[in-house]
């Protein structure tokens, strides 16, 4: 059996990287119109894997498209808000009940590294990695449940939660980053200490939180 080259499909997973990069770095804001022309000249692709990667993006709910009008970076309505972070404090908590008592020492001194790391960070005003070390801390426990379903299901959300947090860096532009910090060693805490009911509590709370500043951010962004 002789297999095609596999070029394009890397060549789309490139230029889904770069357009989801432009979304959640704020580069392409919420509402704006995706032109396809505009991406295959800057990026100097043709239109077949910009078309592939809108696709995706759309799966991902990062974008918005319609036949006769065309792509758009989604506009996220309080109530996408509210989804988002119940759904992830769900995935989280089931995260929680697999791995409570399977995490090992070096697991949590790996989480600890990361909370050290992400005080580092925000320390140097490294916001872009602040954003990365967030992520990591909470892939991580999603990672050891070993649950490709839930995995899946985490991971289709995060992209839109780093877009919500671009949102909420505009309207709080004075936000307090090491609170990440406290609420990373409180759940850290709480799974150090084998308590399943105080992690699930942490996860609630946390993104009961965010939720709420997200939905500010949205509603200002909605107002202007």
């Amino acid at each position: 059996m002789v297999f095609s080259p596999i070029r394009a499909t890397n060549l789309r997973a490139e230029v889904v990287e770069q357009i989801r990069g432009a979304i959640v770095n704020g580069q392409l804001k919420p509402g704006d119109h995706i032109v396809e022309k505009m991406i295959t000249e800057q990026l100097g692709v043709s239109r077949t894997p910009v078309r592939e990667a809108l696709i995706l993006l759309e799966s991902e709910g990062l974008i918005v498209s319609s036949l006769h009008r065309g792509s758009f970076v989604r506009t996220f309505i309080p109530a996408d808000v509210t989804e988002i972070f119940t759904m992830r404090t769900a995935l989280e908590n089931l995260a929680a009940e697999l791995i409570i008592d399977r995490l090992t020492d070096a697991d949590l001194t790996h989480f600890a590294g990361l909370i050290q790391r992400q005080r580092e960070v925000i320390d140097q005003h490294d916001f872009k990695n602040v954003r990365s070390i967030d992520m990591s801390f909470h892939r991580g426990f999603i990672d050891r449940a070993e649950h490709p379903l839930l995995k899946k299901n985490w991971e289709a959300i995060v992209a839109q939660i780093a877009a919500l947090l671009y949102l909420r860096a505009e309207a709080i532009p004075n936000y307090d980053e090491y609170r990440a910090v406290r609420d990373h060693q409180a759940i850290l805490d709480a799974y150090a200490a084998h308590d399943l009911a105080r992690v699930a509590a942490e996860n609630r709370r946390i993104n009961e939180r965010v939720a709420g500043e997200c939905m500010l951010s949205v509603r200002q962004h909605r107002s202007e």
